[in-house]
């Protein structure tokens, strides 16, 4: 068993939580509002944002549960049944919610071989039908978190719901998404948004964050997105699925909500974030949905997501694969190597250059890499005559090959 690896139960604000960790991450467990992951840290870095006003605070609950006017936003990341609304039993009408949002969550923990893990599970929802599952697990070495969520139909009726991860990202010093996509629309806000738009290929969204309410469902076309803290140095990338001809609440399997001033008018309502007991606080929600299933009686669906997170020196993420995120692509010339990058995991970087006959032409080691610290190249190097492309690669202390980082072709 890994001694890196951790489980421990501690207290945050005034509530129980449970805290996975390794030597480069920490998450924290709130079972009792929810099953939220309240905190989500590189190293001292906390990339979620958690609402101070709420900070361990219960849930407000009257005799019919709870009153919509006392919801609390506490932040973190949660799940939730999708589509969202009040216009019909088709939809979710929450949060509030006293079971899925706001509710206990069983929890159990295991800390096996080479995986620490926290397993959570909803108390039954009469409204939706449904058991909401999450099993939550990281490893030693990586910065990478693993999440499977699963949605039960525990009635006695048929349902049709999308799982719905929502995740808050601390905006207050700004914060840069970028996805790949084939298009978006904003579904909330009264005001047009503006900073939002592809890149001059046409293929990568960038949003910016602005102190202006809005919502954009994304027509994700690459399975990941990144949240880019400039002035922390710090990325969080989310990995997801996307099914292919499925149908998605909003026609996407991406949303991200800017919280910030203004209104936005919802069947007829005119409501003002300016004035709420939330507040509007610099954050964004970044969601990640499953398809439209189907499920009848004792029937599951699931929905498996990551979190991947990188220290980063970067105006911007240009591509991400399970090795990294990087800022500024891989160049190489005959006598230097440069590029931007942020890892996922500990390991040895290094330059394997080919020839024609994809034969090594030469190997160049560029050191030790860890999520905690930003990889910037700009090394001299002697590149062969032969060498036509080159690649950089991620190993283990055993000389076995973790990955390619990125790649280009020299000639």
């Amino acid at each position: 068993m890994s001694e890196e690896l951790k489980i421990r139960k501690d207290p945050i604000g005034g509530w129980p939580a449970v805290h996975l960790s390794n030597s480069l991450i920490t998450l924290s467990v709130v079972p009792s509002i929810g099953g939220r992951v309240m905190d989500l840290r590189l190293g001292e870095t906390n990339v979620f944002y958690g609402n101070p006003r709420h900070y361990g605070q219960k849930a407000i609950s009257d005799a019919q549960g709870i009153d919509i006017g006392l919801w609390r936003n506490y932040g973190g990341s949660k799940v939730w049944p999708a589509p969202q609304g009040w216009s019909g039993d088709q939809e979710w009408p929450g949060p509030p919610d006293p079971v899925l949002d706001s509710g206990p969550y069983d929890c159990t923990t295991s800390l096996n071989g080479e995986v620490a893990s926290v397993h959570l599970k909803s108390q039954h929802d009469e409204y939706s039908g449904v058991t909401l599952q999450r099993d939550i697990k990281i490893r030693p070495g990586t910065s990478v978190v693993h999440l499977h969520h699963r949605m039960h139909n525990t009635s006695k009726r048929p349902v049709r719901w999308s799982i719905w991860q929502v995740t808050q990202v601390d905006a207050a010093r700004g914060l840069e998404i970028f996805i790949p996509a084939k298009g978006f629309h904003q579904t909330l806000g009264d005001e047009p948004f503006r900073s939002i738009d592809f890149d001059i290929s046409g293929t990568l969204l960038h949003l910016g964050y602005k102190n202006q309410v809005a919502k954009f469902a994304v027509e994700a076309n690459a399975g990941w997105f990144a949240s880019l803290d400039r002035a922390r140095g710090v990325v969080l990338v989310e990995t997801f699925p996307i099914g292919r001809g499925a149908t998605y609440p909003d026609g996407a399997a991406t949303a991200f909500w800017m919280s910030g001033a203004g209104t936005f008018t919802i069947h007829g309502d005119c409501i003002d974030m300016t004035g709420g007991a939330n507040g509007c606080d610099p954050h964004v929600e970044t969601e990640v949905m499953g398809p439209l299933t189907n499920l009848e009686p004792a029937e599951s669906c699931e929905l498996r997501t990551a979190w991947r997170l990188a220290a980063i020196s970067a105006e911007e993420i240009v591509s991400v694969n399970h090795c990294g995120a990087v800022g500024q692509k891989l160049a190489v010339e005959t006598s230097r190597v440069k590029g931007s990058f942020g890892v996922f995991c500990t390991a040895d970087l290094e330059l394997i250059a080919f020839d024609r006959a994809s034969q090594i032409a030469g190997t160049f080691g560029l050191g030790k890499v860890s999520p905690l610290q930003p990889v910037v190249l700009d090394e001299k190097i002697s590149l062969p005559p032969s060498a036509v492309r080159c690649s950089l690669m991620l190993f283990d202390e055993h000389k076995n090959r973790l990955g390619i980082l990125d790649h280009v072709q020299v000639r």
